[in-house]
């Protein structure tokens, strides 16, 4: 009988796969056996399969082997490190055999030898925790308060956070959640906020809890008010607590009213009645909690079907609305009940030449070159009688932008063969604020010239040549203007608009003085008298 190939060539130890659990796979792998030990070829028909085992003993004593596959078909098998057994940064030994089907064994092959490598699993990120506990305590009691957090792998587990509440007034918390409460005189709310890092990572969580007032047993409660109230009226209910120990106090109860079809109640206790065509019934209720113990309470209200008569109407808004803007004004009817209710008029304003008001009593202000005053009216209807209320509203005008100042100065001449020589400032018109908005449609524009011979051109040096003109352009006589022959001077312009914003004074326009003048006098003699 012939032996089988002596020994196995390794190939490699393999891709390691990775599971969600942290597990991992490796492939180990090694030449097939084809011959005998003295290199002849296994017979056809003869099938080989292998054996694989490893060990942290080198000389692979047959007692130290762990298998890792046997009676393997093909010439590689996948193992778990952790599986198996194998230490962590440990270094093993692999060892397989070939097995004839006909009972031939080969001998082990040599020691392979791996050191395991070290995993780290992936860390999970906390997401969020939360607090558990009693959503209330009594006064002079306590409770325990968990944490729990939870990751983005979905695990979940018991946390130690660090506790707090807030405010300390009431109550105190050990840095093992107990939180233990003072004495109150009405309950009071504290907050338990738990605070937890893991990973670099800090997530806080809140609970609101009650801290009770017992000392006192709410037996009951009782409402207040009119019986009865007038169509689109309106009356106040009250209610009063009882404790077990007799004591009585004001209360502030949660109301509602039943139907709702003919009234509403405010949470104050206000209850606010609509019209009805018949005496109609409602029901006040009242319901209060104190101490864990909730208590209510009831009472009917006839909703009278009044024939009331408007008496007056009033309007409210403001005073004043900028130019361009918007407003909303309201109407309140008054009837000879005294029952005053918000009504819906029909609204005008006089003159409309600055503004429109809607049907819901918007205001919308034009534009205006100066404050202008309109009357804001509202006409109401109500059983056949009419009432109306007027409010004046000034229109505010908000300074907008001055205007552009003159362009293009010029100054041409002599125009004139008098003895003394006329010259031509002239400029552009100004037809834009400085903002380039052209001015509106009957603005009008006039403007104001000067000389000075400062060519900084201060306010204090400046001379008027012509104050206010409509022209664009203004003739002048220099000897007139006492502008000094052959000196320079400089001249520049205003526009001033019709509500009297004023524009910055144009560029200087240097100028030389060159007017020939009167002749000197001449003839002169001295004379005795």
């Amino acid at each position: 009988m012939k032996n089988v190939a002596k020994y196995l060539l390794w190939v490699a130890i393999l891709s390691t796969f990775a599971t969600p659990a942290f597990a991992e796979t490796r492939t180990i792998s090694w030449d097939p056996v084809t011959t005998y030990t003295d290199n002849t070829p296994i017979e056809a028909g003869k099938t080989v399969t292998y054996s694989a085992y490893w060990t942290t003993d080198p000389g692979l004593s047959i007692a130290s082997l762990h298998t890792i596959g046997t009676s393997l078909t093909t010439t590689s098998t996948t193992f778990d490190p952790t599986v198996q057994g194998m230490t962590r940064g440990g270094t093993v030994y692999f060892t397989a055999k070939a097995v004839l089907n006909t009972g031939e064994e080969s001998s082990l092959s040599p020691a392979y030898s791996w050191v395991v490598p070290l995993v780290t699993p992936p860390q999970a990120v906390l997401s969020n925790i939360a607090v558990s506990g009693p959503s209330s305590v009594n006064e002079g009691g306590s409770a325990t308060y968990t944490a729990t957090g939870t990751w983005d792998n979905g695990a979940t587990a018991a946390i130690t956070p660090t506790w707090s509440v807030s405010p300390t007034t009431y109550a105190s918390i050990s840095i093992g959640g107990v939180l233990t409460t003072l004495a109150v005189t009405a309950n009071q709310t504290v907050t338990v906020t738990a605070s937890y890092t893991s990973g670099g990572v800090t997530k806080t969580a809140s609970q609101g809890v009650t801290i009770v007032n017992v000392a006192n047993v709410l037996t009951g409660i009782a409402v207040s008010g009119p019986s009865s109230v007038n169509e689109g009226g309106s009356a106040t209910y009250t209610a009063t607590g009882t404790w077990d120990n007799g004591a009585t106090a004001a209360i502030t109860p949660t109301w509602s009213v039943s139907p709702t079809t003919y009234a509403s109640i405010s949470a104050g206790g206000v209850l606010t009645t609509l019209a009805v065509t018949a005496n109609q019934t409602v029901t006040v209720a009242a319901s209060y909690t104190s101490g864990g113990v909730t208590k209510t309470a009831s009472q009917g209200v006839t909703i009278v079907n009044a024939a009331n008569v408007l008496t007056s109407i009033a309007v409210s808004g403001p005073s004043s609305v900028n130019e361009g803007g918007s407003a909303t004004y309201t109407a309140t009817g008054t009837w000879d009940n005294g029952a005053t209710a918000a009504i819906t008029p029909t609204w005008s304003v006089s003159p409309t030449t600055y503004a429109s008001i809607s049907a819901g009593g918007v205001l919308t202000t034009l534009a205006v070159t100066a404050n202008q005053t309109v009357t804001v009216t509202a006409s109401y209807t109500s059983g056949g009688v009419t009432k109306t209320s007027s409010q004046g509203v000034t229109i505010v005008d908000v300074p907008g932008p001055p205007p552009a100042a003159p362009k293009n100065i010029g100054i041409s001449g002599p125009i004139s063969s008098r003895s003394t020589e006329v010259w031509r400032l002239a400029w552009d018109p100004v037809t834009t604020y400085t903002d380039d908005a052209p001015l509106e449609p009957g603005r009008t524009v006039r403007y104001t010239a000067y000389w000075t011979d400062d060519p900084a051109l201060s306010a204090g040096s400046l001379r008027q040549l012509g104050s206010l003109v409509s022209a664009t352009a203004l003739d002048f006589d220099p000897i007139g203007r006492m502008m000094a022959k052959n000196q320079m001077a400089y001249l520049t312009v205003r526009a001033v608009l019709d509500n009297g914003d004023e524009s910055s004074l144009a560029a200087a326009l240097p100028w030389v003085v060159a007017n020939s003048g009167p002749k000197a006098p001449a003839g002169g003699a001295i004379k005795k008298k």
